[in-house]
């Protein structure tokens, strides 16, 4: 027994052939399981920052379905009793891209508050006018925000998941009304506000549909008009409306071919039409007698 080879009796050769097999499979398998780990590595951050991407694009939209129902939503949680301010806040803050006047005016006439808005406008553009002195609401580009509110759209189009406003569609139907003041003005000088606002009554049903029992937002239009000097008043205690030196240069060639109407001289035809009136010119002139 003293002759034996003690290494033989511990390992063979098949048995080293085997183990140094298995090491190179091992390492084959460590090879591979290292791209496989790598592979999974890459789609696992793929699909976090899809999700991630995803999540952010929900929460950003999040606001779209509810915004589209805000006045109903806002609707439900006022009551006739209510103040303006709080139902114009109702409206906004659920406005999450902003609501135009109109928006706002259109709420509160469906709201209980609509036979108080319908007597008088008056506590609504003072509510308006309040809380934008508080800063609880502003303004941009036509439409009506809550601050946090415009912070959180304002970042929606910066990343490009939202439009900016477009100034001129947001003002289009305001634009429609004014516009239309402003040409009933240049074309018949001489009328008086309540004049003015009845002839846009009778040209467009909508704006007649609007100002039915609240003729207020006409003549707040009318009054800014003047202000701007777009409109200036003459005659008797300056009833009469004109077109004023500071309106467009469209309205003031209109106003070089209008019919001054002089306020003494006018009567009521069959119609109902004011009659009476005199051929001379319109921008700033004064009717003749």
């Amino acid at each position: 027994m003293s002759g034996e080879n003690p290494h033989h009796q511990i390992v063979n050769e098949s048995q080293l052939f085997g183990w140094r097999h298995r090491v190179q499979q091992i390492e084959e398998e460590i090879r591979s399981l290292g791209a496989e780990k790598e592979k999974l590595v890459s789609l696992i951050s793929m699909a976090e920052r899809l999700s991630d991407e995803a999540r952010r694009l929900a929460a950003a939209r999040g606001d779209d379905s509810s915004s589209g129902k805000f006045i109903n939503e806002a609707l439900s949680e006022l009551e006739e009793k209510d103040a303006f301010p709080k139902a114009v806040m109702a409206i906004v803050e659920r406005a999450a891209d902003g609501a135009t006047y109109d928006d706002i005016r259109e709420a509160i006439l469906l709201s209980p508050l609509s036979k108080r808005f319908r007597k008088s406008d008056k506590g609504f553009y003072h509510a308006l006018r309040r809380l934008k002195n508080a800063d609880a609401l502003v303004d941009y580009r036509g439409y009506v925000f809550t601050p946090e509110n415009l912070r959180s759209y304002l970042r929606k189009v910066e990343a490009g998941i939202k439009p900016d406003k477009d100034t001129t569609r947001s003002m289009s139907r305001a634009t429609k009304m004014t516009n239309m003041i402003l040409e009933v003005v240049a074309a018949s000088p001489g009328l008086v506000a309540k004049e003015v606002i009845g002839e846009l009554c009778k040209r467009d049903a909508e704006i007649a549909e609007r100002l039915e029992g609240n003729d207020g937002s006409a003549y707040n239009a009318i009054a800014r008009f003047k202000k701007r000097g777009e409109i200036e008043g003459f005659g008797h205690l300056e009833r009469q409306l004109r077109i004023g030196p500071n309106a467009s240069e469209e309205f003031k060639r209109l106003a070089k071919s209008g019919v001054v109407i002089p306020l003494a001289k006018r009567t009521e035809a069959p119609s109902g039409r004011t009659a009476g009136a005199s051929d001379g010119p319109l921008f700033g002139t004064t009717p003749r007698s």
